[in-house]
């Protein structure tokens, strides 16, 4: 086999850079044959070996300080970067929707009937539903702590700006909050004392909870604009990796070049 040590680096980047050319002309392969323009008999015939291809592999796969061979090692970790953060967009749109539904759920008329409820004296009332409430409030703030985990999670302005918004106000409820059982942690998540919360006002839950302006119905506003600064997100990261004719563009790997060499 043809040895490859006379390339040096200035012969490799002269012959990378004026490339293979294809013409019809009076050559080796015969009048009417393709040849290589530029590229002598030695050149030639360390391509017909296989020489010329464990040269170019061996020259991409290389570091090259001039900044003219891309880090492959950079590449793939900002790839894998980019696949996590549009995997976590994605979550953090799913639990901005559960959020939002867990609200609406809040709103429905039917969960604040008030029911006939007989005590022992055989005395009839009429009295909410605390478990069924409770259980509503209970999805809530299950929903919140994921949203609250997965925004925790991103590296997209828009995302963090909304969530520091959420939960600022969060706080800013505190008080109304812990009256009906609900207490913010150090990790901004919420938790329910069921006992305490079934003993609570369910008048108060219902206003904290229902209404135009009330607290739940601010995080939804507040879990909406979060939804939507996601689906950009992941809008901005598929355009990073992806640009065709179609409009799709895909990071070409060193294992995808490397399989045309």
């Amino acid at each position: 086999m043809s040895s490859i040590s006379f390339y040096n680096s200035e012969s490799i980047n002269m012959l990378l850079s004026s490339g293979l050319t294809t013409r019809k002309s009076n050559s080796i392969f015969g009048s009417q044959g393709y040849a290589f323009s530029g590229i002598d008999l030695s050149t030639l015939s360390s391509i017909r070996n296989g020489s010329y291809h464990k040269l170019l592999k061996s020259y991409y796969e290389k570091e090259d300080n001039d900044g003219t061979t891309a880090d492959r090692t950079n590449k793939k970790d900002t790839t894998t970067d980019t696949a996590s953060q549009k995997l976590n967009g994605a979550a953090v749109r799913d639990k901005a929707a559960d959020v939002v539904d867990s609200v609406s759920d809040l709103k429905k008329t039917a969960l604040w009937e008030k029911k006939s409820v007989t005590d022992k004296e055989g005395n009839t009332t009429k009295e909410y539903d605390t478990d069924a409430i409770y259980k509503a409030v209970s999805d809530f703030v299950s929903n919140y702590n994921s949203l609250v985990e997965k925004t925790g999670k991103s590296d997209d302005n828009s995302v963090l700006r909304n969530a520091s918004s959420m939960v600022s106000y969060t706080k800013a409820n505190q008080s109304l909050l812990k009256s009906i059982g609900i207490t913010i942690g150090s990790d901004n998540k919420l938790s329910v004392d069921a006992e305490k919360f079934k003993q609570s006002d369910m008048a108060v839950v219902k206003s904290t909870f229902t209404g135009s302006s009330s607290f739940g119905q601010t995080v939804s506003r507040s879990a909406s604009s979060l939804y939507s600064s996601a689906v950009s997100q992941i809008a901005k990261l598929d355009s990073a990796t992806t640009y065709s004719s179609t409009g799709s563009y895909s990071y070409v790997t060193s294992a995808t070049y490397n399989k045309y060499l």
